[in-house]
C-alpha cells in the first residue's frame, strides 16, 4: 500500500475539528468519542509527517499548514461527494412521488440537501415532506400516509424497516451564560434541574428515560411540550431558569448565536441515532422512496464526518 495516500476519513474529521473549532464539539457533530477523534487526528499529523492543529485555551486552531491542507480538503472532499452524487444519478432515471416525514431535531442535516439533490439530478421526483415528532411520524408510517421516514430509531420495529444512519450525542441545553465554568453535567445534577421534555410518545423522550432508568432514577419534567421552536424560546429566557435535554446539532446555531449554552452529559449511552423507516410492506411510493433512502444513506456518511454542518 503507498504510504503517501491519506486516510479520507482522517481528512473529513480533521475539517470537523476546523470547522467546529475545537475537538468536543466536533465530536459531538461527528457522533463519536472525543478521544478517538483525538487519536485520528494525530494519525493524519503522523501521515503529512507535520502538526495540522493547535489546541488554544479556547478549543482548537489549524496551523498555518493545516490551513493549507483544509482549504485543499474542503475542495477535493466535496468534488468526490459530488462526483459519486452525479454517477449514481446518471445510472437511474428516477421518477415518481413519495412523501417523506422529518423529524424537526433532524431537518436541518437533511432537507435543504434532498431538495436541492433532486432539483439537480431527479428533476421529475416530486417528493412532499412532512416535518413532525417521531412518535407521530410512526404513526403515519404505519397508517401508509408516509412512503418513509428519517427520525429517531424507533424503539418498536413493528411493521417498519430499520435502516441506522449515525448516532449523535445528547447535550443539557440552558440559557447562555459567558460566565459558564463547567462544562459537564451529571444526571443527578439534572434531575435537580427545572425541566422542558417532549412527552412520552416522542422517542427522545423514551431515550432520556431509557437511560435513566437503567440507572435507577427518574427524570420528572416540570413541563412537557412537544414543540422544538417553543422549548428554546423558554430555555432561552434566562429568567425562566429552564433546561432540556436536546441533540446538540438542534441547537448548535443557538449556541453560536449565545441564545443558548449546551453541556455534555456524563453517560455514553445519552445519545440518539438517526435512522431512515420504511413500511415492511412498501406503498405506492416504494420505488421512489428505496431510491430516496440510498441518497439519504449516502448523504448520512457525509454529515456524520462533518462535511456537511446543519
Amino acid at each position: 500500500m503507498d504510504k503517501s495516500v491519506v486516510d479520507l476519513r482522517r481528512l473529513r474529521y480533521f475539517v470537523a475539528v476546523c470547522e467546529h473549532g475545537g475537538f468536543s464539539r466536533a465530536s459531538h457533530s461527528i457522533g463519536i468519542a472525543q478521544p478517538s477523534l483525538t487519536r485520528q487526528i494525530k494519525l493524519l499529523e503522523q501521515e503529512v509527517g507535520i502538526p495540522l492543529i493547535v489546541r488554544t485555551g479556547r478549543g482548537a486552531v489549524p496551523t498555518l499548514e493545516g490551513r493549507y491542507l483544509l482549504d485543499r480538503s474542503r475542495a477535493h472532499l466535496g468534488g468526490i461527494d459530488a462526483a459519486v452524487r452525479e454517477l449514481k444519478a446518471r445510472s437511474s432515471g428516477l421518477q415518481g412521488e413519495a412523501v417523506l416525514g422529518v423529524c424537526p431535531t433532524i431537518a436541518p442535516f437533511f432537507v435543504d440537501n434532498i431538495k436541492s439533490y433532486l432539483r439537480d439530478y431527479h428533476p421529475k421526483v416530486n417528493l412532499s415532506i412532512v416535518e413532525a415528532y417521531s412518535g407521530d411520524l410512526m404513526n403515519l408510517l404505519r397508517r401508509g400516509q408516509l412512503d418513509l421516514s428519517l427520525t429517531y430509531k424507533p424503539s418498536s420495529p413493528n411493521g417498519v424497516l430499520i435502516r441506522e444512519l449515525f448516532s449523535e450525542r445528547l447535550v443539557y441545553v440552558t440559557s447562555f451564560d459567558e460566565n459558564a465554568e463547567r462544562r459537564e453535567w451529571t444526571l443527578s445534577e439534572i434531575q435537580r434541574s427545572k425541566l422542558i421534555l417532549p412527552s412520552r410518545i416522542h422517542e427522545l423522550r423514551r431515550i432520556i428515560d431509557a437511560v435513566c432508568e437503567e440507572r435507577g432514577m427518574n427524570l420528572n419534567p416540570d413541563l412537557e411540550l412537544d414543540s422544538l421552536s417553543a422549548v428554546k424560546a423558554i430555555v432561552a429566557e434566562r429568567d425562566t431558569q429552564y433546561a432540556t435535554i436536546l441533540p446538540y446539532n438542534s441547537v448548535k446555531q443557538d449556541i453560536f448565536a449565545k441564545r443558548l449554552g449546551a453541556f455534555s452529559i456524563d453517560d455514553d449511552a445519552m445519545k440518539r441515532t438517526i435512522a431512515v423507516v420504511t413500511p415492511s410492506k412498501g406503498s405506492s411510493g416504494d420505488v421512489v422512496a428505496k431510491a430516496l433512502a440510498e441518497i439519504i444513506a449516502d448523504m448520512s456518511l457525509a454529515i456524520s464526518q462533518s462535511t456537511i454542518v446543519a
